[in-house]
């Protein structure tokens, strides 16, 4: 890499780069604040479903049936 260019050649290249440079960034950027919204939309639900009282089980409350009778068998 010992060779020169002048400023005047290699300007056209520098300013093609920053421009797709530039333009990357945004791109990520605008990613960053699509996910940014998402996480925040997402953490709301989770506080919403974790204040909202549940059954644990998901069924009938299976200690307050009737022992089975002793018929004997078994």
């Amino acid at each position: 890499m010992g060779q020169q260019i002048s400023v005047e050649d290699a300007f056209p290249v520098y300013r093609k780069r920053c421009g797709e440079l530039f333009d990357e960034t945004l791109v990520l950027r605008a990613q960053v604040e699509v996910l940014e919204k998402q996480l925040a939309a997402a953490n709301e639900r989770l506080q919403q479903a974790a204040a909202e009282p549940t059954s644990v089980a998901g069924g009938p409350d299976l200690a307050a049936q009737p022992p089975y009778p002793e018929d004997g068998r078994g």
